[in-house]
């Protein structure tokens, strides 16, 4: 754990004075409100750039979550900023949800109901009103995962469906970028939802049934996990796979929320069932997608081991965070080590030192994509500002 703490403090200067001015400071847009939707490498704002509700309720919980930590004045006023315009903006007042995007003054543009982006902002409402005692805010995320169960749940095989039109009629396209399969259940979505109900649970035990919580985690090790490859990605109707690639950042992110559901739900089989699921996630990454060389961790492989060596900037705030919790699982030392190595990938080529944030990606030895932005539809605060909260929380 000494080795642990060691770089503690970079972790907190990282947040403290790069992520969090970033997008408190550059990307707020005081007269539309919200925050601008797109910024490029070189941070360059486009300030007519669509605004979308996962990146609104990613700053949100981020500023929630940093001033239920620091205590900073400063991050309570730009998360009251970020529900305001998530209130205002997004909410459907006539089917109910959050349109998926609005123009950047706030009228609605994709008018789908996305699921992740729902999920997003429960999770950023919760963990608003866990920070501010908002009673509005959580009577809005419990309002939301009351439509979610009631308009995206499979009642016949289980799970949830990933993408409706504006009135909650199945969308026929239910990819969420051009990198998706179009199919109609995604691990991508089961993880959304996932986090955003033990954000949920843990903010108001009250506000949604425990065995909602223990059937989702019971879903995902049943039929998304593979003993062999870990996390499936993309699946029919009825759980079929596919697909066959092999998403090394979804496989450490579930690692850790599929544990951390568990123990919040206070069921200990489950726990433990987690437990071990949650460590062969973790031990498959690290063998067949860690780089032990400079750090960092691969996006993903094929069936044919199809190698994506990128390295996204998700992915690797994920590995961090995935491979603390197989440490403090397993208490191997290759974790702690890898946690170490990680952090130092990221502190040299992820963190982008000249212009400020992290790069989208970079190669496998560290060269930046410089055409991708620094902060877009999907491109929020939550994986890095989440793993150096959750970070300087855990290592003490």
């Amino acid at each position: 754990m000494r080795e642990l703490s060691s770089i503690k403090n970079r972790i907190q200067k990282e947040l403290v004075e790069n992520i969090l001015p970033f997008w408190g400071n550059q990307m707020l847009d005081s007269e539309f409100g919200g925050f601008y939707g797109r910024a490029a490498n070189d941070l360059s704002i486009d300030k007519t750039a669509d605004k979308s509700c996962v990146l609104i309720s990613q700053i949100l919980w981020t500023f929630s979550a940093a001033y239920s930590f620091f205590n900073d004045e400063n991050c309570r006023k730009t998360a009251e900023h970020a529900f305001r315009f998530l209130k205002d903006a997004f909410y459907d007042h006539k089917y109910g949800g959050l349109y998926f995007t609005v123009d950047y003054k706030g009228s609605p543009e994709n008018r789908k109901k996305i699921v992740c982006g729902i999920a997003s902002g429960i999770n950023g409402l919760s963990e608003f009103y866990r920070a501010t005692g908002n009673i509005e805010s959580i009577s809005m995320a419990v309002e939301l995962f009351e439509l979610i169960e009631k308009n995206t749940f499979d009642n016949m095989d289980g799970g949830y469906f990933s993408a409706f039109s504006e009135d909650w009629k199945p969308a026929a396209d239910k990819t969420m970028s051009g990198e998706d399969i179009n199919a109609a259940k995604s691990a991508s979505t089961h993880l959304h939802i996932l986090d955003a109900y033990t954000n949920l649970y843990a903010a108001a035990p009250g506000s949604l049934p425990k065995v909602k919580l223990i059937s989702l985690v019971r879903l995902m090790l049943e039929k998304m996990h593979d003993e062999n490859s870990g996390l499936k990605l993309y699946f029919n109707e009825n759980w079929i796979p596919v697909s066959d690639i092999v998403s090394f950042g979804y496989n450490i992110a579930a690692s850790r929320l599929i544990y951390k559901a568990a123990v919040i739900s206070g069921e200990e089989e489950l726990k433990d069932l987690a437990a071990n699921a949650s460590l062969k996630m973790a031990e498959s990454v690290y063998n067949e997608g860690y780089d032990e060389v400079l750090g960092g961790i691969y996006n993903q492989i094929s069936a044919q081991y199809d190698i994506d060596f990128d390295k996204d900037w998700w992915a690797q705030a994920e590995a961090v965070s995935g491979f603390l919790n197989a440490y403090m699982l397993s208490g191997d030392k290759k974790y702690s080590d890898a946690v170490i190595k990680t952090w130092e990938f990221i502190d040299k080529y992820m963190v982008d030192h000249r212009y400020g944030e992290w790069f989208g990606s970079v190669t496998r030895i560290g060269n930046p994509k410089t055409s991708l932005p620094k902060a877009d539809i999907w491109k929020g605060p939550y994986h890095n500002g989440r793993f150096c909260l959750e970070y300087l929380s855990a290592v003490r």
